[in-house]
């Protein structure tokens, strides 16, 4: 399943470190869903990266397969992507470890070379057995 994930006017969001922006809820294999991304990156991010994790929203655990993929607008340059080749369990909302992703996603910089009238479209790729 691919579920798009939009931030609008990317550029203009906060760039402090730790502060996030969250998508809307959205509905996939009977779970609530969530992405949080950190324009400014987060406590393990690189200097200049952004973080950006999925959350499991809803009460039960669940074992997924993601990935996260920009594609770029024009087709003139690669598309980016990071995820994983196995399943992994999301536990349930309010768990320590109910988020999946990557405190290194992409270079702020560069995904701004990947906005659409300014916004940044993320697909996540989601699969379950």
């Amino acid at each position: 399943v691919i579920k798009k994930v939009h931030f609008h006017e990317f550029e203009e969001l906060t760039t402090e470190r730790d502060d996030e922006v969250r998508s809307p809820d959205f509905s996939c294999f009977g779970h609530q869903w969530l992405v949080r991304i950190f324009p400014g990156g987060d406590r393990e991010s690189p200097d200049g990266y952004v973080a950006l994790y999925l959350y499991n929203r809803t009460a039960e655990a669940i074992d997924i397969q993601c990935k996260y993929i920009i594609k770029h607008p024009n087709g003139s340059g690669p598309d980016g992507s990071k995820g994983t080749g196995k399943l992994r369990k999301f536990a349930p909302t309010g768990s320590v470890s109910d988020g999946c992703g990557y405190p290194n996603f992409a270079l702020k910089s560069t995904l701004l070379n990947y906005l659409v009238d300014g916004t940044l479209i993320i697909e996540v790729h989601m699969r379950t057995n």
